[in-house]
């Protein structure tokens, strides 16, 4: 049976009143709501700039740092982390930022049921939570089912990037991705990935995971692939 298991639990403190007044006086300029209904790109950036998704900014809000460097793109922070959510949106009213938009639910389901398919140019997820201990890796969000929504939804030549510390993670998710690859041969579908490694200008990471990781002499893996097209 193919069903969606949660890969996300919220964990924080009440918020405090003056961050909850905060969050309700901004925090509807700068969101999309989750509907069961298909994001028109244009008239939520006014342009027709290329799309880009982080999914799981989280706190250290190193989205900010990206989308101020990278104007020439849109971008939609998912996340379902309030404290997230509201540092971030402070920051986009500090800078004045034009091209973030936030969405606060499940990714899942934002992707699924929000996302035109064969829509964005880049998904980015920056440590994604591992789940490493063998009975909760059901969670893992980069499941074949995910990873397959994923694909549907980016351009031709759109590029999925993923960065990890977790070696079987990393496993785990290019075992996936091979998985689909083979179901794209056999069906004679027309796209699949490939997998690169471009080091494009885009990505900047300085975040609480990527600094633990390099303080404690951890591998960091760069999982990166392009969505092609096999068959013309």
């Amino acid at each position: 049976m193919n069903f969606y298991i949660k890969s996300f639990s919220c964990r924080f403190r009440k918020l405090k009143k003056s961050k909850q007044i905060f969050f309700n006086k901004y925090f509807n300029f700068f969101n999309i709501n989750y509907k069961n209904k298909l994001i028109n790109f244009n008239k939520i950036f006014n342009n027709q700039l290329p799309i880009v998704i982080d999914i799981g900014f989280g706190i250290d809000n190193n989205i900010i740092n990206i989308v101020m460097n990278n104007i020439k793109y849109n971008f939609i922070g998912i996340e379902v982390y309030l404290p997230g959510i509201i540092k971030c949106l402070k920051k986009i009213i500090k800078y004045k930022i034009k091209n973030l938009k936030l969405i606060y639910y499940d990714v899942f389901f934002v992707l699924k049921n929000m996302i035109p398919n064969c829509s964005i140019k880049i998904i980015q997820l920056f440590f994604p939570d591992p789940w490493p201990k063998v009975k909760h890796q059901k969670r893992r969000l980069l499941k074949k089912n995910f990873l397959k929504i994923i694909y549907s939804k980016l351009t031709d030549n759109g590029i999925l990037y993923i960065v990890t510390d977790c070696n079987n993670y990393k496993k785990d998710i290019i075992s996936n991705i091979e998985d689909l690859n083979k179901s794209c041969f056999f069906f004679k579908k027309s796209n699949c990935y490939k997998n690169i490694y471009e080091n494009f200008d885009l990505i900047s990471l300085n975040t609480n995971f990527f600094n633990k990781a390099k303080k404690e002499n951890k591998i960091i893996y760069h999982i990166e692939y392009k969505k092609i097209k096999l068959f013309k």
